[in-house]
């Protein structure tokens, strides 16, 4: 009989080296999420009141970021082709770490956004698009499953804000924005060791099948970059997730202002319902991943935009603490059922093989919604006075979204169907 540390051991050496990539995959993805993404407004906090910079000059290099990180998007994947993710992950660390080092130096608002430009270069090499290219390569039966976790790194990032704020307090926001480049360096690039561009690399197939296996002989039919480009179903999941993209962002931008001054919450209680819906969002993306292994992708993304209609419809029109938690129970569910499915879609519509293009080519359109969300929000804000038209408007977009995956309908490669 084995003893459990035997048996430990055994399994460890017996586990499909994937998961550690995909562990790998986590980890790094916290650190862009995390040292940016989620801590953006807290330095904007601290950053405020000494620049006196206005609260749309600072709201403008958070737009600049996603903009350039989606506009970015068809080089990135060109790239991740090319050379590999494992090379430009390593690569996008150092330029992220390089752009969190100059932030600690920055004195006008002008270095201020190339210095956001930078570090939004690093994060997007670094991060997104990156890591789950590798986790497409090295998974298709469990491709939900590992996505969700990907899709949990992101939002995990926001667990390191706390410890980022309390840096701020009590060092500062040039010494917090330097060690975080420190931090970067240390824990993301030896993490990078265990990342492997693919299983093929090491004479392995995705999901650890036995190399001419059954399994392995039934892989999919693998799209080029330019076939995806000619379906209608590239086109038809771009705009839909453009348009669920357009409510998430929407609500990052604007929830804690609508509930502060509009709806009369207490600033910590406003914020205390940002922190309900991530949480909401960690167990959707748990939840979507073993959904999507099992059930039809495209009807999950279908219900889940509704979801995002309803929740958006629910801040607006219910204005009492418990209509609120029902919308970041909703909206967050939706979010997190939702964001591994639009990854897990376009590889097994389109294959594993130009995957990392095909998301790159998306990029612009994504980041269209990602923009248009919040600008429409803000817009009605400041025209009538009240944030609940625009939320509505978006709602509508989301509607109008799932009627776009309703028509995603696999594509077909046939010989000369330029629109299967």
């Amino acid at each position: 009989m084995l003893s459990g540390a035997n048996r430990a051991r055994l399994w460890v050496r017996n586990l499909f080296p994937g998961w550690w990539v995909l562990a790998g995959a986590v980890a790094i993805q916290i650190l862009p999420a995390g040292f940016l993404l989620q801590a953006y407004s807290a330095y904007v906090a601290v950053m405020q009141p000494e620049f006196g910079w206005s609260t749309t000059a600072f709201a403008a290099a958070f737009a600049l970021q996603q903009a350039a990180s989606g506009f970015f998007g068809p080089l990135l994947g060109w790239l991740l082709q090319r050379y590999g993710p494992r090379r430009i992950i390593r690569i996008g660390l150092l330029i992220f770490a390089l752009g969190l080092a100059l932030l600690s130096r920055i004195e006008t608002l002008s270095s201020f956004y190339i210095v956001i430009l930078v570090a939004a270069l690093g994060a997007s090499m670094g991060g997104f698009l990156s890591t789950n290219t590798v986790v497409v390569n090295w998974f298709e039966r469990r491709r939900s499953t590992a996505l969700s976790l990907i899709n949990v790194g992101i939002s995990a990032g926001g667990l390191l804000v706390p410890l980022t704020v309390w840096s701020l307090v009590a060092n500062g926001w040039r010494t917090t924005a330097l060690a975080s480049a420190v931090l970067v360096l240390v824990v993301g690039l030896p993490l990078t060791l265990v990342i492997r561009n693919r299983p093929e690399d090491l004479g392995l197939t995705p999901d650890g099948d036995p190399v001419g296996g059954p399994r392995s002989a039934l892989r999919q039919v693998q799209f080029s970059a330019l076939e995806a480009l000619r379906t209608r179903a590239f086109w038809y999941l771009g705009a839909g997730h453009a348009l669920a993209l357009a409510t998430v962002f929407a609500v990052l931008a604007h929830l804690v202002v609508y509930l502060s001054q509009e709806v009369g919450f207490s600033l910590s209680l406003a914020a205390s319902m940002l922190a309900a819906m991530t949480v909401a969002t960690m167990a959707g993306q748990l939840l979507g991943g073993f959904l999507g292994d099992r059930f039809d992708k495209r009807l999950i993304a279908i219900g889940a935009t509704f979801g995002h209609a309803s929740a958006l419809l629910i801040l607006a029109y219910g204005a009492t603490l418990p209509w609120v938690i029902a919308f970041a129970v909703v909206q967050g569910l939706s979010w997190g059922l939702r964001g591994p499915i639009m990854q897990a879609l376009r590889a097994d519509y389109f294959g594993r093989r130009d995957f990392a293009q095909i998301m790159g080519l998306s990029a612009p359109l994504i980041t269209l919604g990602m923009v248009a969300g919040p600008l429409i929000v803000g817009l009605f804000a400041d025209s009538v006075g009240s944030f609940k038209p625009g939320f509505a408007v978006v709602a509508g977009m989301a509607l109008l979204g799932s009627v776009f995956f309703m028509l995603a309908k696999p594509p077909r490669k046939e010989t000369g169907d330029a629109a299967s």
